[in-house]
């Protein structure tokens, strides 16, 4: 089986059509080889100095993990925005919600003798599912080749349509995620996955981040991963998918605050309009005149 792939000219609009069909979809080096270098560079130490105590046996017995990346991985930050990822998660997640967020971001090491990763979703940890409603979007960078030897990420095409409240899909038959250094691998939260066996004599190292709708509370808690003196290098668009804006504009917000700190973003009213939502000065908790207009 082959997972659909697109070169990185390709339009958000084709990408985000075969996303709801396969539920995963590869483009082909998306990123530049010096970015995906720098980031791998960055994230390298915090690799080296992962906690044996926290392994189990879904994150595997000779894998490298590290999460919270923008605390120390600046770089990964043009990765996390990119502009492509982001119009994709726009399409897939905006319709239900206001505004999404960062969910995690975890740097993956899958050494040599690695076994296969247990096949999950990763939208498990919400107690909800909703026919057609997704939770979350995962986006998996390729920092070396990706191939069937060295643990390519093996996604189990169109288990995305399988609500797992009734179902579980055959997850006998999967695709590897098989694709070049630079090159990024979208998949739905309800997309069934898991890491390769990395059958080579070398490590197989890539960067997961996660978007989910910005009224779920976020998996990793970026306030403390990525505090205020860290967030405010980073650019209003990155600082906004860390939470440090509301969900939400008007008389119906998530996540108030009411303070003066550089690092907050305020909402963007203009910018909610032209995506459709409710204008700040509309009270939707009110009836409107029209629905009190007796029929």
């Amino acid at each position: 089986m082959l997972l659909k792939s697109f070169d990185a000219n390709t339009s958000s609009a084709a990408v985000i059509d075969v996303l709801r069909r396969d539920g995963g979809v590869i483009i082909r080096e998306l990123a530049a080889i010096n970015l995906i270098d720098a980031c791998a560079a960055e994230l390298r130490s915090a690799l080296g100095e992962f906690d044996e105590s926290q392994r189990t046996d879904f994150s595997g017995a000779k894998t490298l993990r590290c999460s919270g990346v923008l605390r120390y991985a600046p770089s990964c930050a043009e990765l996390i925005a990119h502009k492509l990822v982001l119009g994709v998660a726009d399409a897939v997640l905006l319709p239900s919600c206001a505004e999404y967020q960062i969910g995690s971001t975890t740097g993956i090491a899958i050494l040599p003798g690695e076994s296969d990763q247990q096949l999950h979703r990763d939208d498990t940890p919400y107690p909800i599912q909703v026919a057609g409603l997704e939770l979350q979007i995962g986006v998996m960078w390729a920092f070396d080749d990706f191939t069937a030897e060295n643990g390519a990420t093996r996604v189990v095409t169109g288990s995305h349509r399988f609500l797992r409240a009734w179902h579980r899909p055959d997850l006998t038959r999967w695709a590897n995620a098989v694709m070049p250094k630079g090159s990024a691998l979208f998949y739905l939260g309800s997309t069934w996955h898991g890491g390769g066996a990395n059958r080579s004599h070398s490590p197989r190292t890539g960067l997961i981040n996660t978007y989910c709708l910005g009224w779920l509370r976020s998996e990793e808690n970026h306030f403390l991963e990525v505090p205020p003196q860290v967030a405010r290098q980073y650019n209003e668009r990155v600082r906004r998918l860390l939470g440090y804006t509301t969900h939400g504009a008007g008389h119906d917000q998530l996540g108030y605050y009411g303070g003066n700190d550089s690092v907050w973003v305020r909402q963007n009213e203009a910018e909610a309009a032209a995506r459709g939502q409710v204008p700040a000065n509309v009270d939707v908790r009110q009836p409107s005149a029209a629905d009190s207009v007796p029929r």
